[in-house]
């Protein structure tokens, strides 16, 4: 079995790494797989076995799978052309795709050649939302749709002639990451301490491009937090968190000199170590991992109610939930543990413990694997 994955977002993100360790997982049970990615792009640059000097890595060691840059930028009906090549050189069987553009440009290559077929994963927390162009490409070629779990598939309308909906826990294998319950000083970065010689409190913030409001919930809660704890730190890491209109605001609520704007980062895990907690304000496939990512280290999670989080958190146990745009209330919950390190400690151990149990990545591998196999098998062209 010949697998594809097809990325156009040039910007690393949970999906880009869902693709990537599925594509690893599928390439380990006998499939071939190759990634198709926008060229010169940050996620061509992460999963890249060929690294030039001084350019960062998302991953740590080579995926076993080929990658070969693909744009689908002007008309979709050249990008399918293109991908139908790709398709009869390599007698591909199965393309996953996320978007609607994706989508169309999939299932035009595979009725072009009349051959292949199609998987479309939905991100985490969100329900298959088909415009005209998803619409026309689930006529073109019947398709497969994958869920990253049961309450989204069932909440999504799936067309008429779907060969299937399916179910893919994202999930991360707890045994690559370290936990030994002992914080590093601080990123280099950050002041290693506050005033009067406090050791730093770091809260590693999780963003990504939709989250500019979560954020900012983020910040003026350090400035209300700031007046009693002169030792807390703010770090906000991912794509565009080092947007200017967030320096505003944290200038405007006189807290810039708390808060530090990363940018793209390639060693969020280390961030995370030397953090007392996190805070997930990115949601679907980034915010899930990112919240999978501190569980897994033992660092408890704080993030808004309502969103993905509610699928990874257990509000109390594994970490915090706080409802939304309610900045008093919030500032309550992470004051509450960053002043009590026997029930911080007690959540991360905890939170570890659940994310081993109920979602090991050889789930959501079994889930993609089992989606290919889905797709090439029962998908007929009517």
């Amino acid at each position: 079995m010949h697998v594809l994955f097809l990325h156009s977002a040039r910007e690393w993100s949970g999906t880009a790494r869902l693709f990537a360790r599925a594509g690893r997982g599928i390439s380990e049970r006998g499939a071939k797989v190759t990634f198709l990615v926008a060229p010169d792009s940050n996620v061509h640059l992460a999963v890249s076995p060929r690294r030039q000097p001084g350019q960062p890595r998302h991953t740590p060691i080579p995926e076993p799978f080929e990658i070969i840059p693909f744009s689908t930028e002007g008309w979709f009906l050249s990008a399918a052309r293109r991908l139908r090549r790709i398709f009869r050189r390599w007698d591909a069987d199965t393309i996953f795709v996320t978007t609607n553009r994706e989508h169309l440009i999939a299932s035009t290559a595979c009725w072009l050649s009349r051959n292949g077929s199609v998987v479309r994963w939905t991100p985490a927390g969100k329900t298959l939302n088909l415009d005209f162009a998803g619409t026309v490409a689930s006529r073109l070629t019947r398709t497969t749709y994958l869920f990253a779990s049961e309450n989204d598939r069932r909440q999504s309308k799936l067309p008429k002639n779907a060969v299937d909906g399916l179910v893919a826990k994202i999930g991360v294998d707890v045994a690559t990451y370290s936990a030994d319950g002992e914080k590093p000083s601080g990123p280099v970065e950050a002041s290693p301490s506050g005033e009067g010689g406090e050791p730093a409190k770091y809260i590693v913030c999780i963003y990504d491009p939709t989250s500019r409001g979560r954020a900012a919930t983020a910040i003026r809660t350090i400035s209300m937090l700031a007046p009693r704890h002169p030792n807390l730190r703010l770090i906000i890491v991912g794509p565009r968190s080092d947007d200017e209109d967030l320096r505003m605001q944290a200038a405007a609520l006189r807290v810039l000199h708390l808060v530090s704007f990363l940018g793209e980062r390639d060693d969020v895990i280390s961030l995370m170590m030397d953090a007392h907690l996190g805070w997930v304000v990115a949601e679907a496939d980034t915010g899930a991992y990112g919240i999978l990512d501190l569980m897994a280290i033992g660092v408890p999670a704080v993030a808004s109610e309502g969103g993905v989080a509610d699928r990874y958190i257990a509000n109390g146990i594994t970490g915090a939930l706080y409802p939304p745009d309610d900045s008093a209330s919030t500032a309550a919950t992470v004051a509450g543990l960053l002043l009590s390190d026997e029930s911080r400690v007690a959540m991360g151990k905890a939170a570890r413990t659940r994310v081993a149990r109920e979602f090991p990545e050889t789930d959501m591998i079994e889930g993609f694997d089992r989606a290919a196999n889905s797709a090439r098998t029962r998908s007929r062209r009517g």
